[in-house]
């Protein structure tokens, strides 16, 4: 009676979606754009019953509107009455619609997901797929689909494939492109091209490794090229190129695809040639060859070989190394385990386990503890995010809970050595939370309740009271409240020796406390070594739980690993092997354990010793392993940091800094002991680069971990450097290159500033000189180095500054010449440290001479007398030959240099804040008649020379030169041109202003530097600050030139303040240029930084400047009546 369903529903052609059910009374059918007509099948399930379609006049044919949704409704009557509706939306497509319906790939997923209006698309595959099968899918038959040449299978480049879907519209009307971008994982592993030469070309200036992304720097000439990941992470904050420091244009990056594209076609080795795979692959197959490789090492945490089982304490351990076993490690030998250290609840834990949860079962507590765990894991902050959370549910609160559970549990039961273990990885990950993730929990956020639970706060706050003791020492004793970490020890030392001499000896030993707290900042293991060892930060507490746990559990591996690696950070090395030790003899395959002992070996004061071999064999089963895990990570499609919660259970990670520096320490290992079938030195250093440089991509806080990064990627710089220097010496042009990438790097680091850092920078510009003494840019990056040494050496190294001088003097004088071949310039004749070079070359020439001679004059009769005398040309007797000079062992670290003295803006310290070298801003070309090319090269040339000579004595200007002191070497056909550039004459500009109180040439640079480079904000700021105290409204007219733009930025704002404080205390209030420069200072910085300046002004009724400025900084007219209002109140009107 009141069945008003349908049995059967169908329609013709098409069919519909979803299929038919007597309940679902919605459908959909898209069909071709021919298709004018749609026919409609039913039949009721109660045969009484009756249907109708609506609007279709009987019919059961219906027409369809061509580009259109059709809604066609069929109406079901039962014999009571009851009626349903059915709904059919059927789409007649445009004959001029070139859209698609789906998009399928062979691997990975579309982002987003799929729209028909959305035209582009990211996909990320692993490294080992090589290609990937398109499958678009049209609506209409008749709709013409390409996929890039036609082919669906798509081969992918190393990096970035762009895959375009053309689509056409049925009548041919109207084209339609869909772009999917592919993005294969990032294999950080070294590649090695059968053809040399490749290697240099592809070669990523921070990386040393391959390109990965390759995307070049509009302007650049030449071409300033970078991994994409690792450029967008070095200019996040400061906009510069890292290279030569010029200011970057707003659409800066160009996407090199076709470099990709050559690069991935190039013949590379296989990953596993050094294990004896011979295989030569497209650079864009290797990983999918590597994956499948029959040398590729086994992940295992055991190491791999051949087993033997100890006679003594029956323990499984590799044949080869019985005799260290015995000698180290065998516990039937070596007994004593015992520990110096006693389990008791500490200060710090009894406020924990004071605020129980009210649950006492400790089962409990901890399954409520790693659910903690695991919601703080989740809701960290990504790279590039900042993360806000709700009151409670920051990841420090859900840590802090955590470890209140753990807490509340060793209460229960103290003799449990996994519950204070546990209790220790939770206090380390707060380090990390705080360092590698920038979480930090303020005082204001907590409530009375848990403000004294949150781990480390009152740390933080003692950290921040000795930085401020010290910035005050420095502002006492002149050096400034930024001064660079050189002179802020410089200053620290000077004040404790005062107060000595003042018999203050308790005030003394703080500050000498405060000397050695700051001193260790400038250590590769900085701040983190520090907190190892103090037991009021998380870290020095994790310490202490993972003491009572090994105190509880003394055979336990992983405690004595944990205990042991704490030491090795702590600067505890004899203590940590004995830990160490004793973890490799109770699981000696296994490679943690045995890549520790290798680190703790290799870091003895004295280096490993006659266990040089020993540490290499452990250090070399980690490092393989965890490159292994890095590579299986890039073969994966989905993320492996899954199974662990907490940093500190994951040891293998790569950015465990410990890990690094045990790859580094390997590579120095394996210049003394080389091995067979081990990773080249080379090897080692360019996989330990290509990590530490992902790692700056992937960290969100710029830290200690990120600190290390940069120590542990110099480290790589300047060994690599080295190496090449040994064995490509002919290679000039790739040594400058190297060079002036590890100046580049050491330049935009974030590392304090250390006379070790300001020395290897100094030595690296040397170094490239040496390789290209003609290199205008070479030449103005050593002034550079030297000008920062001269900055932030304790005793001012005056000598610097000469040098300084005469290296941009240099610098200016060779461009427009060759940059290779020619004479040497003069002036860097003249620098002592050539001067050195040279002597040093003829001892060397004459020493190998002398210890020639010998074999010539054997058999020639001596002269009498005593002892002898030698005959003509042979040598004295008792003569010596000294030895080759060495080139000097980089120190390790980077800094940047420091403009004007002191702290650049924003942090930056270059001694060329903006320069650098080869810098391209306002380039001139060479040959035409500008004015700032006139005045350039009077500088550059005569005028330079002339006070090279008159007005600055240099170094060596009054040795005697050798005649052949200015050798010319054939210039190659097609040599470049060194370019016409600004860095050069803001160097010397910067030079000249540190020693002399005559600025006229100063001035004159400095000015060259604005006509040449207008956007270069120093300039303008250095050359005011030589105008301020002796004519400080011309200094406003300096700050006016700047080309500012509509839009200021914040680096403009600077420029605005300080027009606005001068102009202000001088009286000028009439001046136009005031009211302009509050305006564009307000609007960048807010109101609030023209606070004082307004009442100054209101107290001289300026009231229409008033007026006038308060309307600019909103944005609206003076005439608005929000203003109107606002000018009433303030009794303006």
């Amino acid at each position: 009676m009141d069945d008003c369903d349908l049995e059967k529903l169908s329609i013709k052609p098409g069919s519909l979606s979803p299929k038919f059910h007597r309940n679902t009374t919605e459908y959909n059918v898209t069909v071709a754009s021919d298709v004018d007509k749609l026919t409609i099948s039913c039949l009721t399930s109660d045969s009484n019953a009756c249907y109708q379609i609506l609007g279709s006049d009987g019919s059961k044919t219906l027409p369809l509107k061509e580009g259109d949704v059709n809604v066609i409704k069929i109406e079901v009557s039962a014999e009571d009455g009851t009626t349903k509706v059915y709904q059919i939306h059927a789409k007649r497509l445009s004959a001029k619609d070139a859209s698609l319906t789906a998009i399928q790939l062979s691997a990975g997923s579309l982002q987003p997901e799929f729209n028909s209006e959305i035209l582009e698309y990211t996909s990320v595959v692993p490294s080992c797929c090589s290609s990937i099968k398109v499958t678009p899918k049209a609506p209409d038959k008749k709709t013409g689909v390409k996929v890039c040449s036609g082919d669906p299978e798509v081969s992918l480049n190393v990096g970035d494939t762009a895959v375009d879907i053309e689509v056409t519209s049925a009548d041919g009307s109207n084209k339609q492109v869909y772009t999917i971008n592919v993005m294969r994982k990032w294999l950080s592993r070294l590649v090695s091209f059968t053809d040399p030469t490749l290697a240099m070309k592809y070669e990523c200036p921070i990386t040393l490794g391959p390109f990965y992304k390759p995307v070049s720097i509009k302007g650049s000439d030449p071409k300033h090229i970078f991994t994409e990941p690792l450029i967008d992470e070095m200019t996040r904050t400061s906009k510069q190129d890292p290279l030569d420091g010029t200011p970057l244009e707003t659409e800066w990056k160009n996407c090199e695809s076709g470099l990709d594209a050559e690069m991935s076609a190039a013949i590379v080795q296989c990953l596993y040639q050094y294990a004896g795979c011979q295989e030569k692959v497209k650079y864009s197959e290797l990983s999918a060859h590597a994956k499948e490789c029959s040398h590729r090492p086994k992940l295992d945490d055991d190491v791999a070989g051949e087993c033997d089982t100890c006679k003594d304490c029956s323990r499984k351990l590799l044949k080869s190394e019985g005799d260290w076993h015995k000698a180290s490690m065998c516990t039937s030998k070596f007994t004593n385990r015992e520990i110096k250290h006693s389990v008791k609840e500490h200060s710090w834990e009894k406020k924990f386990s004071g605020q129980g949860v009210g649950e006492t079962n400790i089962d409990k507590l901890v399954t409520e503890a790693k659910k903690h765990i695991k919601d703080y894991r989740d809701n960290l902050p990504k790279h590039g995010q900042a993360g806000r959370f709700q009151d409670g549910k920051s990841p420090l609160d859900l840590l802090n809970t955590a470890a209140i559970n753990i807490a509340c549990a060793i209460k229960k039961d103290a003799k449990k050595a996994e519950l204070h273990f546990q209790l220790g990885l939770i206090l380390e990950e707060h380090y990390y939370a705080q360092d590698m993730f920038g979480l930090k929990k303020d005082d204001a956020d907590l409530d009375d309740n848990f403000g004294g639970l949150t781990i480390g706060t009152g740390q933080s706050a003692k950290d921040s009271s000795k930085e401020d003791d010290i910035q005050a020492i420095c502002e006492q004793r002149g050096a400034g409240a930024n001064a660079p970490l050189s002179r802020q020890l410089q200053a620290i030392d000077e004040e404790y020796k005062y107060l000595l001499d003042q018999g203050q000896s308790g005030k003394a030993d703080y500050v000498q406390n405060l000397y050695i707290w700051k001193s260790k900042q400038a250590t590769q293991d900085g701040k983190a070594a520090q907190a190892a060892a103090d037991q009021e930060t998380p870290l020095g507490q994790a310490y202490l739980k993972y003491l009572d746990a090994l105190s509880l559990d003394q055979n336990n591996v992983l405690y004595n690993i944990h205990v042991g690696r704490l030491m090795l950070l702590q600067g505890n090395t004899d203590d940590a092997i004995q830990r160490l030790q004793l973890a490799v003899g109770l699981k000696p395959t296994f490679i943690l354990a045995r890549f520790y002992l290798g680190l703790a070996l290799a870091l003895q004061k004295d280096g490993a010793g006659s266990r040089s071999k020993e540490a290499a064999v452990y250090l070399h089963d980690g490092v393989q392993h965890v490159l292994q895990l890095g590579t299986a990570e890039a073969e994966n499609d989905k993320d492996s940091s899954k199974e662990f919660c907490l940093h500190a259970e994951d040891l293998w990670r790569q950015s465990n800094v410990q890990m690094l520096r045990g790859c580094v320490q390997l590579g120095g290992l394996l210049k003394k002991v080389p091995q067979d079938k081990y990773m080249t030195v080379q090897d080692v250093y360019h996989s330990v680069a290509l990590v530490a440089s992902k790692n700056l991509c992937s960290l969100v806080s710029r830290g200690d971990t990120y600190q290390s990064m940069e120590w542990v990627l110099l480290d790589c710089h300047a060994n690599l450097l080295e190496i090449l220097l040994e064995t490509q010496t002919s290679n000039t042009t790739w040594i400058a290159q190297r060079c002036q990438r590890l100046s580049a790097l050491i330049l935009s680091s974030t590392l304090p500033k250390s006379i070790e850092i300001l020395k290897l920078q100094e030595k690296t510009c040397e170094k490239g000189v040496i390789a290209q003494p003609w290199s205008s840019p070479a030449l103005c990056q050593l002034g550079t180095s030297q000008l920062a040494m001269y900055d932030n050496s304790p005793d001012g190294a005056k000598d610097s500054l000469q040098e300084a001088k005469l290296s941009f003097r240099a610098s200016i004088e060779q461009e427009g010449k060759p940059s290779i071949g020619g004479h040497i310039p003069e002036q860097l004749i003249k620098s002592s440290w050539w001067q050195d070079k040279l002597k040093k070359e003829k001892e060397k020439k004459a020493a190998e001479e002398k210890a020639k001679t010998p074999a010539a004059s054997k058999g020639q009769p001596t002269g009498r007398g005593r002892g002898g005398t030698p005959t003509r040309g042979g040598p004295a007797r008792g003569g010596t030959t000294r030895g080759t000079p060495t080139r000097g062992a980089p120190a390790r670290g980077a800094t940047r240099g420091t403009a004007r003295g002191g702290t650049a803006r924003g942090g930056s310290t270059a001694a060329a804040t903006r320069g650098g070298t080869a810098a391209r801003g306002g380039k001139v070309a060479i040959g035409k008649t500008s004015s700032a090319t006139k005045t350039t090269a009077a500088t550059g040339g005569k005028s330079a020379a002339k006070t090279a000579s008159t007005k600055s004595p240099e170094p060596g200007n009054k040795q005697e030169q050798p005649a052949d002191s200015k050798p010319c070497v054939p210039v190659p056909v097609n040599a470049p041109l060194n370019r016409i550039t600004y860095p050069a004459r803001l160097g010397l500009a910067r030079a000249l202003s540190r020693e002399t109180e005559d600025y006229k040439e100063s001035e004159m640079l400095y000015n060259d530097v604005i006509t040449m480079a207008p956007q270069i904000h120093d300039a303008y700021i250095e050359l005011a600050d030589l105008m301020i105290k002796s004519e400080p409204l011309k200094a406003v007219d300096v700050y006016a030139r700047y080309p500012f733009q509509e839009t200021s930025s914040f680096d403009d704002a600077y420029l605005h303040g300080e027009i606005v404080r001068l102009l202000m205390k001088h009286e000028q209030f009439d001046d136009p240029k005031l009211q302009k420069h509050m305006i564009a200072w307000g609007r960048v910085m807010g109101i609030g930084c023209l606070e004082k300046y307004v009442e100054i002004l209101d107290s001289k009724f300026k009231t229409e400047l008033l007026k006038n400025v308060y309307a600019g900084v909103n944005n609206k007219s003076v005439d608005d009546p929000d203003m109107q209002a606002f000018f009433k109140f303030k009794m303006w009107l």
